[in-house]
C-alpha cells in the first residue's frame, strides 16, 4: 500500500509540474536592427582592438628605428 501511496504521489507531482496550458510567447526581433548594447559592445572592443593594434606598431617602428 505505502508502495502504491508513492507512485501517486509521484505522478500527481509529475501531472502538477507539466502545465502545458501556459502559452508560450515568443520574441520576435528585427534582424536588420543593429542597435543594441551587444553591438555596443562589440564595436567598442574592435575600435580598441584597432588602437593597440596601432599603438604596438607604432611602438615597435620606433623602437627599429633607434
Amino acid at each position: 500500500m505505502k508502495k502504491l501511496f508513492a507512485i501517486v504521489t509521484i505522478a500527481s507531482l509529475l501531472a502538477a509540474c507539466n502545465n502545458s496550458s501556459e502559452e508560450k510567447n515568443e520574441v520576435i526581433k528585427d534582424s536588420a536592427n543593429t542597435e543594441s548594447p551587444l553591438m555596443d559592445a562589440v564595436n567598442t572592443a574592435d575600435s580598441a582592438n584597432k588602437m593597440i593594434q596601432d599603438s604596438t606598431g607604432k611602438l615597435k617602428d620606433s623602437i627599429i628605428k633607434k
